[in-house]
């Protein structure tokens, strides 16, 4: 970086960082995950529907990833591109509050899918711009730093705005104190849209050429490139230990279904559940980080098994009919949040430890697009089970597999001391 460059990254750290910490506060108060399964089953749609939504926000990220990927990293600027997406977003809360208030049904389930595919189209097109300004605007450490940050203040915020609003709306019905959590949210998403604005975006030659080299790669390439991967050993390996975890990122949702299923009524249920989830954000950076730095295998190991005993401590209350309790779900979505945040965090290093330098990139984008369809049969499968049954069944099997996830980690996850020795 020249010394120009470097006064300009400096200048964006605060706006950057407070611009993270209001998405985050708008992405925790309107939670795909969390908050809108809530609204779904306050709003009487079929479970079927409710559960299916997680398929359906994941077919638009996988349609971000493959057909969008490379047009916007050839674009030079990203700013004003990411302030539309957050106000889009918003749009995309609002109309379906506005189609929810008519109370018909059929049109709110066409409605709710119709929003949850856009948000996963609009989520993941802001993500790939988001990840490329950082890595050109911002250096490594202030990335770090930036990251804790949004974490735990925007956890915080979340949380007291949660507990604010809860307070002034809780005499009101339920579809009423959800939507204006929404409201509260949406209101976030679009100061975070402007507040990126105040940043200094440049643009290097470097970064021209890379966007032209962008330009000329066939589409055809990214399928070559999946089915090549297979012939590496390392890919293979890694296979073996992120496919049951694709199953295991799935027990947030469910997590919140199920309390959902419970406790929509409830006037403390969805705010027991943001908090709970905020809380889980707001944890889960300094206890992994730690963890992180001594054993990636540890991390993914512990995040496993916490799901697993969580969810079967939750199906035992479940079945002996004692889980009226609102804190119950709210105390398992707190300890399922903390797991999967850690399980990321923890595979993706342990991609980059394992990962040969030139086949980083294919190596991710093979496993991103197997995963990503992988997770939409899988969630729309779980959804099944919910509808017919009930949401419970769907977390038996999140709890199966997470103990078949903590056995495949523990057998693939090699420790970095054993690493070096066996190299």
């Amino acid at each position: 970086m020249t010394d120009k460059s470097l006064d300009t990254s400096k200048r964006n750290v605060p706006v950057l960082a407070g611009q993270s910490i209001l998405s985050q506060v708008a992405w925790t108060l309107g939670s795909p995950s969390v908050v809108l399964p809530f609204l779904a089953v306050s709003l009487e749609l079929p479970m079927f529907i409710a559960g299916a939504l997680v398929s359906v926000r994941m077919v638009g990220s996988m349609i971000s990833d493959v057909f969008l990927a490379y047009p916007i990293a050839a674009r030079d600027r990203k700013k004003r591109a990411i302030a539309m997406t957050e106000v889009a977003i918003g749009a995309c809360l609002i109309l379906a509050l506005l189609v929810a208030s008519t109370g018909v049904v059929p049109v709110i389930g066409v409605a709710f899918v119709a929003a949850f595919f856009m948000i996963g189209l609009i989520e993941e097109i802001q993500s790939l711009m988001y990840t490329d300004l950082l890595g050109d605007q911002v250096r490594s450490k202030s990335r770090m730093i930036m990251h804790y940050l949004q974490l735990g203040v925007g956890g915080l915020g979340a949380i007291g705005l949660a507990l604010l609003v809860h307070e002034i709306t809780k005499e009101n019905p339920p579809f009423s104190r959800h939507s204006a959590v929404i409201a509260v949210s949406v209101t976030f998403f679009v100061l975070s849209g402007l507040s990126i604005l105040m940043m200094s975006e440049t643009v290097g030659p470097t970064q021209e050429q890379g966007a032209q080299r962008v330009k000329k790669r066939k589409f055809l390439d990214n399928f070559t490139d999946i089915a090549a991967m297979f012939d590496q050993h390392w890919f293979r390996r890694y296979m073996i230990m992120r496919m049951p975890l694709v199953v295991v990122s799935l027990s947030v949702p469910f997590f919140a279904l199920i309390a959902a299923e419970a406790h929509h009524d409830s006037a403390r249920g969805l705010t027991a559940m943001i908090v709970s989830s905020a809380s889980g954000y707001l944890v889960s950076a300094p206890l992994w980080q730690l963890v992180n730095m001594k054993s990636h295998r540890a991390v993914m190991v512990t995040g496993n098994l916490m799901v697993a005993l969580t969810g079967g401590a939750l199906l035992s209350v479940h079945f002996l009919g004692m889980d009226h309790d609102v804190h119950l779900h709210a105390i398992a979505l707190f300890v399922v949040t903390v797991a999967v945040t850690g399980i990321s965090s923890a595979r993706k290093l342990y991609f980059l430890d394992v990962a040969p330098k030139d086949q980083r990139v294919k190596g991710a984008a093979a496993i991103k697009s197997i995963c990503r369809i992988s997770g939409v049969l899988l969630s729309a499968a779980l959804a099944g089970v919910a509808h017919l049954h009930e949401v419970a069944w769907a977390i038996a099997f999140i709890v199966a597999t997470s103990v078949f996830a903590a056995v495949a980690c523990y057998r693939v996850v090699i420790p970095s001391e054993k690493k070096a020795v066996q190299s």
